[in-house]
Parts: C-alpha cells; structure tokens; sequence
C-alpha cells in the first residue's frame, strides 16, 4: 500500500504544468462518465457538443439536462477547491441540488435528503440506512471529515469521503455523481488530478462500493481507486 501511495504523490508533479490545458478535458470527461456510470446515453462526442457548444444532438431532454446540470455542478466544485472550502453539509447539499436541478422528480427533492427508504439496484438486501438516520450520519461525516482530512493520505481520504457518503445515500437521486464531485473536491484541493471512473469499470465499482459497505471495510473501495488511478 505504501509503495502505491508513494507512485499517487508522483502524479501532482506530473499534473502541475499540464493542469490548466488539461482541465478542460478532464471536466468532459467527468461530466460525460459519471453520468453514463448511472445509465445516460450520451456519448463523450455528444457530451461535448451539449456543454461547450451549447449544441442539442437528439437524445432525450432529462439526458441533455443532466449533462447540462453536471456540468454547472463541476464548475461549482471547482470554485470551492480554490476557495479550500471545508467539508460541510450545506456544500453536500448545494452540489445535490446543481446535479439534480430540473431532473428530480420536483424541485424540492433537489438538495434534501430523502424521506423514503432506498437500496443499491441489484443489492435490494442491503438497503441503506433509515431516513431519520440521515441528518446525524451526515453530522458524523463532517466531523470525521475536520478530524482526518489532514491525517490521511489525500487519496486515502477522499476515497473514504467517497463510501461513506454514497453509504449513507443522503439524497433521493444524484448521490453517485455528487459523491464523485466531493471526492475530486478533496483530490484537487490536495493537488492531486480528477480521478473519472469509466463506464466500463462500472460493474467492478459498484461491487466494491457493495462490498466494503457490507462488510464495513473502506479498504476494499481504497484498493480499487488506488489501483484505478494507477493503471489509468
């Protein structure tokens, strides 16, 4: 583990003098595979067209809006990483609230949490935890947040922030993507490059997101970003 961490903080010099002409490539691409790892359509050519040219390309409204409210949302946590603002509920929520706006079901489910039960597709025996659980697991995430975000490694952690906040499952949709934005917020903050999971190694993601939540590991998730970013 330690050897693969020492290979991660190479990257930060790799990144430094390239970072400015590759942002804009490394925003598509977030944009474009995060929404396909929850199902959109859009191909990485289509993607482009919509949120730099401002050019519809014949898919459906709620797929077009999706990558339009991804989009705005990445801009969003781009400016929080410059400000280095902390980790806070009111962030998770305005982040939610950019990804969802105009696709959920109403407005008002955009940046609140849920009021209804919810379980990962696929793992209907592992529902995630009660509603009226929420609020105070959230509590708890900020708090382990202040207590550890200069204590780990910034990979370390912001894999960690990653599962612990898509285990919780705070809100009625968009928790995946807005679990991938605070995890390239903490990474960008640690000048560390945006880690985009491909779509095609959705199935191996979403089992080890399963499985460190069942078995209450966060190393299972830890293991497979490490390896992602060090095999990309």
């Amino acid at each position: 583990m330690d050897q693969k961490l020492e290979k991660l903080s190479l990257l930060k010099l790799l990144t430094e003098d390239k970072a400015r002409r590759l942002a804009r490539q490394a925003k598509l691409e977030h944009v474009w595979s995060s929404n396909a790892l929850e199902g959109n359509s859009l191909t990485l050519e289509e993607t482009s067209s919509i949120i730099n040219d401002g050019i519809t390309v014949g898919k459906s409204v709620k797929e077009t809006l999706e990558a339009i409210n991804l989009s705005q949302a990445y801009d969003y946590m781009l400016m929080l990483a410059e400000d280095k603002q902390e980790l806070t509920e009111s962030v998770t929520k305005k982040l939610n609230r950019l990804v969802m706006f105009n696709t959920a079901k109403t407005h008002e489910l955009a940046g609140t949490y849920r009021k209804g039960k919810a379980w990962p597709k696929g793992y209907e025996d592992q529902s995630y935890i009660s509603p009226i659980a929420i609020a105070d697991n959230m509590k708890q995430l900020i708090n382990w947040s202040k207590e550890n975000k200069e204590r780990l490694h910034p990979v370390i952690y912001a894999a960690d922030l990653h599962q612990k906040f898509v285990s919780i499952h705070p809100f009625t949709d968009g928790n995946g993507r807005t679990a991938r934005l605070l995890m390239n917020l903490a990474l960008i903050q640690a000048d560390y490059p945006v880690i985009n999971i491909s779509p095609t190694a959705r199935q191996e993601y979403m089992l080890t997101l399963a499985e460190s939540r069942k078995n209450g590991k966060v190393e299972i998730f830890e293991e497979f970003i490490i390896r992602y970013i060090l095999e990309s």
